[in-house]
């Protein structure tokens, strides 16, 4: 008689694959979205930084207060962001509940890989969004002699 070895089906690798997938694309969305929701050009937005920066900085010399900030508008990105980062978690644990499951190797490490990768894709661009930013807001400093005059 022959003995034949069961593996399981692979449901939470396939699944986990799925999720990962949809975090991608929702952070590839959002991160897109986050480029593409202005209507003015880089150099209009830097202008009106460096104007806001001298309205401050006289505004601050003469004494007066700093005006009360607008309302922010209704914006449901950070629900999203969390969402697609729940999404991704869930993926890298249903890779490894695929793997402890003894279910095809393949899929249960794309899994673990790609909601692994969603976190690392986002934490990349905001690092890279900090640091432009750094640099931006050094160069309106190192030029504020020429901007306040």
């Amino acid at each position: 008689m022959e003995q034949t070895h069961h593996r399981p089906t692979a449901k939470f690798g396939l699944f986990g694959v799925l999720l990962g997938m949809v975090s991608i694309f929702i952070l590839m969305v959002q991160m897109s979205a986050f480029f593409g929701s202005s209507e003015k050009s880089a150099g209009t937005s830097v202008g009106e930084i460096a104007a806001e920066i001298k309205m401050s900085a006289l505004r601050k010399l003469s004494g007066e207060p700093a005006p009360p900030a607008p309302p922010a508008p209704s914006d449901y990105t950070q629900e999203l962001l969390i969402a697609a980062l729940a999404l991704a978690a869930i993926a890298a644990v249903l890779g490894a509940i695929g793997l402890y499951r003894h279910e095809p190797r393949q899929l249960a490490l794309m899994a673990m890989g790609i909601g692994l990768s969603a976190f690392v894709l986002q934490y990349a661009f905001w690092l890279a969004i900090l640091a432009c930013g750094v640099m931006l807001l050094a160069a309106i400093l190192y030029n504020l002699d020429s901007i306040l005059s």
